[in-house]
Parts: structure tokens; C-alpha cells; sequence
């Protein structure tokens, strides 16, 4: 009996084992999409082609084929219910009335497009292909429907090659037809402006965000974000470097949009390169918010008499530093704003300049640039030896502002083979001397 239960236990291990190999085979993964029996025989350029007048609706009625590879779609949630596409000509938005594109078509993959029955029209200058509905009356551009996708739109093959456009922004127009509206397109040397803030507002209003970036020359263009992308509540890279995105427009102002925070690769220094023979320069361009203490790496901002420091000061497109005894009920005020450690060895006729304004004067309040050699970055910067290299008492304008002027160029010469400190002082009282300065652009050159 013993035996005859051996040999069917060792009989069902085989079967088992057998069965368990022919199992595994069942489990392989199927191959790869490939491109469907259908050929595109119209270019994405022919077909926005098509499209000339602004807010017209132009419905295909002929068998118009294109096909692109995807280059975006709404796996971050920072694009809902539609793609992007591009051929060698060009790029086209598909709007699409369901959620969860990314799990069908995902950043390259082919897809073809029967467009006979779709329509093409543009939203404030940015082309788009849907389907054309009446909503309140008037007519709409929609998603094409989620159960009739599959008669428009087939897969094709998977990991085509997805690399963007190395563009300047001088090249990319608001032109309907400009070749990089609707592409993935890549501008270099860019950083954002503000590096307090976060992609967009996640507060319970959920708005989109419009961010500056901008380059080293000050070309400037927005980064558009929804309140509803995963990552809108993330603060911002705080480097310089490329950024990848979809270029669409909005009438006149160029936007982009990117993908995910992938797309944003700011991993170098935040400072600009300095131009020949520029041995320091500040522009207070990546201040904070308005009338905050101010904050710049390696600077010192010290209240070392009545604790009033500088605050940044942001007027429309200008950013500087300001400083002020007004409000502050303090009897002395001497507050310190001291650049960075500056290395004058080899240098020939350095020269400093930069750029302020005396604001609502009132008494002798002065404003003094000084110089050491031996300031350590204590918090009482009076204890170092300081050389005043220029000063003013600003007693115009009583009212308002005045207009900022350039200060300079002072001679720097007799610090020469030495690394030095540069302190802009302020002294005054409240009440008595509250003048208010402004500084910007703080320049150093030499030949």
C-alpha cells in the first residue's frame, strides 16, 4: 500500500511540475504595440493649415489621417481630458472626454487619427481637435466622447523617441500657425523669479498659477500651472538651468506648460555668469515679498542699532532693497547691508556703482559706502575698521519718491590685491531722521 501511495504522490509531483512550468508561460508578457494597417496622409502642419480665422470652427468632412507620437498627456494632472501631438511638422492639443489617457497613451506612443467628422479650431491662438457642441446656446469644442474614441483615434507603437525643441525664446511667436505651438519645446539658462513660491495655489480657491522665469539677459515668459497637478504645492527649484514644456500661447502672451517637475531641471547656481571685467554685481532680482527683511546668500543684512534691517522693495517690475527709520519708534537707528567677500587681487581701476533713490526726506538721515578689510561677519560690524568711500544726506523729496539714479563710479584702487567687504550704512531716528533710500544694481568693475 506504502508503495502504491509513493508512486502516486511521486506521479502527481511531476504533473504538478509540469503543469506549473506550462502555467508560467501563460504569464509571459504579450509583445509590444506596433503601428495598425493605416497610413497618415496629411502633415499636422497641412491640417492646422486649414484653420486661419480665430474662433472659427472648421469641422473635417473629408478622410483626413495625421498620426504623432504623444508628448504630453494628463498623468500629473497638470493637463485634463486631452494630449499633445507631434509629427516632423508640427504639434496639435486632442481633447478627449475621459480621464486616465497616460495608461493608453503614454508619453511615446504613435497614435493615428481619422479626423472626418472632428474639428479643429484654436483656443485664444492655441489649436485644438475635438469634436464641435452646442453648450448654453453657444458653440463649444469638446472632448470627443469616451465611447467613440476608438473610431477616431488608434494605438500604435510604444517608446518612440520624445526629445524637445531647443528653442530662444525669440523664436517662438503668437502666431496661430508658429511651428512650436503645441510642441515640446526647451529654453536653457532660465530660472524663476520668485523662489518663494510654490507652482501653484492649492488653497481651498485652487487657482492657477501664472510664474515668471527669465534668463540671464531678462528675457521673460510665465510657467502656467493648475491647482489641481500633483505637484502644485511644491515650492519651486531655486537654481538656473533648462526647462522642458508645451509652448501654447493666450492672444498675445506666450505660456508654458510642463509635464511634471522632471521637466524643470534649474540644478545650477541661481547667479547669472558675470560679464568680462565685472568682479561683483547684485540686482536684487531674486528678493521675497514686498516690505520683508531682506535676504540675499552670503550678504549680511544686521540692525546693529535700534534692530531695523533692510527690506526688499518691490515696485511693478522693480525689485531693490530699502531702508527706513519711519515707524519704528527708535531713538538711533544704524542699520548695515554688507556684500559678500570680494577678491580685488590682480584687478586694474576697480570702480563700484549702483543705483538709489531718497524717498519722503526728512532730516539729516544719511547713507554711507564703506569698505573693510577686516570685517569677519560679526553682528556688530561697527567693531571693524571701515573706510567711507561716499556718503549722502538726503533732504529731496518730501513726498513720494525720487527717480533712481545711478551713484558713481567710486574709485576702488586703493584696495587693490586685497579681498574687502562693501557696507551700504544707514543712520537715522524716529522721529527726526526718517528718510527712506532705495538700492539697486550694486555694480563692480574693473578694467
Amino acid at each position: 500500500m506504502n508503495k502504491i501511495l509513493k508512486l502516486m504522490t511521486a506521479i502527481m509531483m511531476v504533473v504538478t511540475a509540469i503543469t506549473f512550468s506550462s502555467c508560467k508561460k501563460t504569464f509571459d508578457n504579450p509583445p509590444g504595440a506596433t503601428d495598425p494597417a493605416i497610413v497618415a496622409n496629411t502633415s499636422i502642419k497641412t491640417l492646422k493649415a486649414t484653420h486661419t480665422s480665430l474662433g472659427v470652427y472648421n469641422t473635417i468632412s473629408t478622410d483626413v489621417v495625421i498620426s504623432g507620437v504623444v508628448v504630453a498627456n494628463d498623468k500629473s494632472g497638470n493637463f485634463y481630458k486631452q494630449l499633445f501631438i507631434e509629427d516632423s511638422t508640427g504639434g496639435l492639443q486632442i481633447l478627449m472626454d475621459a480621464t486616465n489617457l497616460y495608461g493608453t497613451y503614454p508619453v511615446g506612443r504613435k497614435i493615428f487619427i481619422k479626423c472626418n467628422g472632428l474639428t479643429i479650431t484654436d483656443y485664444n491662438g492655441t489649436m485644438e481637435l475635438g469634436v464641435k457642441a452646442t453648450v448654453a446656446g453657444l458653440s463649444s469644442l469638446e472632448g470627443i466622447p469616451a465611447n467613440l474614441i476608438s473610431n477616431y483615434v488608434i494605438g500604435g507603437s510604444m517608446n518612440n523617441p520624445v526629445v524637445p525643441h531647443v528653442v530662444t525664446l525669440a523664436q517662438l511667436t503668437t502666431g496661430m500657425q508658429d511651428r512650436y505651438l503645441g510642441t515640446l519645446i526647451q529654453l536653457d539658462n532660465y530660472a524663476f523669479a520668485n523662489l518663494s513660491a510654490t507652482y501653484a495655489d492649492t488653497s481651498a480657491y485652487k487657482s492657477t498659477v501664472n510664474l515668471d522665469v527669465k534668463d540671464c539677459s531678462g528675457q521673460t515668459t510665465i510657467v502656467r500651472t493648475s491647482a489641481y497637478a500633483n505637484f502644485s504645492g511644491l515650492k519651486v527649484p531655486q537654481g538656473r538651468g533648462t526647462i522642458s514644456a508645451m509652448y501654447t500661447t493666450y492672444g498675445t502672451t506666450k505660456q508654458l506648460i510642463i509635464r511634471d517637475t522632471a521637466d524643470v531641471k534649474f540644478r545650477n547656481s541661481y547667479a547669472c555668469a558675470l560679464p568680462p571685467g565685472t568682479l561683483f554685481f547684485e540686482n536684487f532680482e531674486t528678493i521675497g515679498a514686498n516690505n520683508l527683511a531682506l535676504t540675499l546668500p552670503g550678504w549680511k543684512n544686521i540692525g546693529e542699532t535700534g534692530g531695523i534691517s533692510y527690506q526688499n522693495a518691490i515696485f511693478g517690475s522693480v525689485k531693490c532693497a530699502k531702508i527706513t527709520a519711519f515707524a519704528t519708534g527708535a531713538s538711533t537707528v544704524t542699520s548695515w547691508l554688507i556684500t559678500p567677500t570680494i577678491n580685488l587681487s590682480g584687478a586694474t581701476a576697480p570702480n563700484l556703482t549702483f543705483i538709489q533713490a531718497a524717498g519722503y526726506a526728512l532730516g539729516a538721515t544719511t547713507l554711507q559706502v564703506l569698505v573693510s578689510t577686516n570685517y569677519a561677519g560679526s553682528t556688530t560690524p561697527s567693531a571693524a575698521t571701515w573706510t567711507q568711500v561716499w556718503t549722502t544726506t538726503a533732504l529731496t523729496p518730501t513726498t513720494g519718491y525720487g527717480t533712481l539714479t545711478t551713484t558713481g563710479p567710486i574709485n576702488l584702487s586703493a584696495f587693490i590685491g586685497q579681498t574687502v567687504y562693501i557696507a551700504f550704512k544707514y543712520s537715522g531716528s524716529d522721529p527726526g531722521k526718517t528718510t527712506t533710500y532705495e538700492m539697486d544694481d550694486v555694480s563692480l568693475k574693473a578694467q
